[in-house]
């Protein structure tokens, strides 16, 4: 399994794609996008594992625009911000 794998359960926020094609370091952006705007806590906490929460906070604020609801930014500042 080559590294960067996600899991299946990914498959319900990126069914556009071929999971199986996908990698976390090569679709990075997609994957945080589709997690934060269609994700659940599995998704958030396999990657707040994986890049960290830094990573997924820096994200969404520069990101904040593109999301459909306002509550996304602030709910992982909530989370993140220390």
């Amino acid at each position: 399994m080559r590294q960067g794998r996600l899991p299946g359960y990914f498959k319900q926020i990126l069914w556009f794609g071929d999971l199986g094609r996908m990698s976390l370091e090569e679709d990075k952006e997609t994957i945080l996008f589709q997690t934060l705007e269609k994700g659940r806590m599995e998704h958030l906490k396999y990657l707040e594992r994986k890049i960290g929460g830094k990573a997924i906070l820096d994200f969404a604020r520069k990101n904040a625009k593109r999301f459909s609801r306002k509550s996304i930014v602030p709910f992982i500042e909530a989370m993140y911000s220390k």
